[in-house]
């Protein structure tokens, strides 16, 4: 499937989309004929990667298990891909995207499924990188027959809802700070969801919280603290622990 071009001729990104595909999608800001595309949606992304380096930071200094080190990074990550994507709007760069935030789902769901004694501890990198690779088939898959590829993410999070709920009877633990993830996840999709829509839309203007999806960056960040302090509370770190074993054992 052919998707447009969204640079002119005579700008930076224009033969590198020509050459690799543009994307699938269009937000509501629009695209300028600079280096940095969409200014509103780049520049929003510092949250992610001001967020990814503070995790990396405390989870290294708290001495938390192996497996929470990987948070930090895999936010980061997340942040540098969405950064990139937006301020150059190819389809490679959206790739780059997507596996960030592929990175980050497969940490949480393999998580969950060490908790729920389905995978070994050691092997959650393992798995996150078996099931970036096949969200990253998929997602050309869906690009070349024009099917949205972003509803992966969005099963992906159902996937860990679902996991949860099965994971909270082995053990009592807090729910507080994934409810609040999940809360401001669903506002943050809200306004993502009214940019697509065109309702929160205004494609001239490129303050750093003048559009909906960069609002929707913002939020995502301070999401990933929330679940952050979710999986390094003490109950859950005595199931994950630093030994390596397995839970309940």
């Amino acid at each position: 499937m052919n998707y447009t071009n969204p640079h002119g001729p005579s700008c930076p990104w224009f033969p590198i989309t020509e050459s690799h595909g543009a994307p699938n999608i269009k937000w509501c800001e629009e695209t300028l004929c600079q280096l940095v595309t969409e200014p509103a949606n780049t520049w929003s992304n510092l949250g992610y990667l001001l967020v990814g380096l503070v995790l990396t930071y405390l989870s290294f200094k708290k001495n938390d298990n192996s497996n929470l080190k990987q948070f930090g990074p895999i936010i980061f990550l997340m942040g540098a891909g969405s950064y990139f994507y937006h301020m150059s709007n190819f389809y490679t760069s959206q790739i780059l995207d997507f596996v960030g935030m592929f990175f980050f789902v497969g940490w949480v769901i393999g998580t969950n499924l060490i908790r729920l004694d389905t995978l070994k501890f050691e092997n959650l990198w393992k798995f996150n990188l078996g099931l970036t690779a096949f969200y990253m088939v998929s997602m050309h898959l869906m690009y070349v027959t024009g099917v949205k590829f972003q509803m992966i993410v969005l099963i992906s999070g159902f996937i860990i809802i679902a996991t949860e709920i099965v994971a909270r009877k082995r053990k009592v633990i807090s729910y507080k700070w994934f409810f609040a993830s999940l809360g401001v996840f669903i506002v943050a999709f809200s306004v993502s969801i009214l940019d697509n829509r065109r309702i929160w839309c205004n494609p001239t203007e490129h303050g750093w919280f003048s559009q909906g999806h960069a609002v929707w960056h913002w939020l995502g960040a301070i999401a990933m603290i929330c679940i952050y302090l979710h999986y390094s509370q003490p109950a859950l770190q005595e199931m994950l622990p630093k030994t390596g074993r397995k839970l309940g054992r």
